[in-house]
């Protein structure tokens, strides 16, 4: 049983703020240990300073100190921290990709420990980070397509530029989060069916494909109204209004990733 947990059943579980600060002790410790001294660089810090906006100071040698110091700040988040962290493992330019890999499952390890939902994915410019829903749902429908995209180009850079947006969506930039689904899955169908057809204009050749690799009317018309919903809701609040709530961006990003996985899926069972 995590400690966590076992905390939890004696009734004496911790807060949000009390996570924070175990977090950060988490990875300050992790930072000052001689494991990651030995391909640390002042250079990697000086990145690491430029991109959170954090001043860089001297001297040299004190540099793995310093970032270690700053996640013992009582005044830091718990998406802070984790973002600071991922920038931290970005910016490591003189690391080997394994080395950065494991400094990402020694980060999801704490995560796991503390139970603190967010989920770590990597594409061509680095590691970032969004916070969970459902663990099976992430899994099935966040993940797994976007290890599936990987023969669709065009959708797979899409749909991470999706992710990375829904990692900051507010009420604010709701509508332009759910276009970002909506342009991944637009081309998803061009990459899938060919054409360069609008989204809601392959609602044909999506029924077509159903039928062909027998799926039951019960189901594939199920799926066909789904679509259709999907792109007038699309339509109507954030490709030409701006009227998204953010409340529902993660509903929006899962039935993405359901219809693009029922595609990939029945093509994978064809060949």
């Amino acid at each position: 049983m995590k400690w966590i947990d076992y905390r939890n059943k004696l009734g004496i579980g911790f807060s949000d703020n009390r996570k924070a600060k175990l977090l950060r002790n988490k990875i300050a410790n992790l930072i000052e240990n001689d494991t990651i001294n030995e391909y640390y660089t002042t250079n990697d810090y000086y990145q690491f300073c430029l991109m959170v906006g954090i001043r860089y100071k001297e001297p040299f040698l004190d540099s793995t100190k310093m970032l270690a110091e700053l996640f013992h700040n009582n005044e830091m988040s718990i998406p802070v921290a984790v973002s600071y962290y991922i920038a931290f493992v970005n910016t490591k330019v003189s690391a080997e990709k394994e080395n950065r890999k494991e400094l990402i499952d020694t980060l999801e390890d704490f995560l796991e420990d503390l139970d603190i939902a967010y989920e770590l994915l990597e594409d061509k410019d680095g590691w970032f980070v969004f916070p969970k829903g459902v663990k099976e749902f992430d899994d099935s429908l966040v993940s797994q397509p976007l290890e599936w995209l990987r023969d669709y180009p065009n959708a797979e850079k899409l749909w991470t530029k999706a992710l990375r947006n829904y990692a900051e969506v507010n009420e604010q930039n709701a509508s332009d989060v759910a276009d970002g689904f909506r342009k991944a899955i637009e081309a998803f169908f061009q990459d899938f069916f060919g054409g360069t057809k609008s989204l809601e204009n392959y609602k044909s050749d999506y029924g077509t494909y159903l039928k062909n690799m027998s799926v039951p009317s019960e189901i594939s018309g199920n799926f066909e109204t789904l679509l259709q919903a999907y792109t007038n809701y699309i339509n109507n609040y954030a490709k030409h209004r701006d009227a998204t709530s953010d409340k529902v961006v993660e509903y929006l990003m899962y039935q993405t990733g359901n219809i693009m996985r029922l595609l990939i899926t029945l093509k994978q069972k064809q060949e």
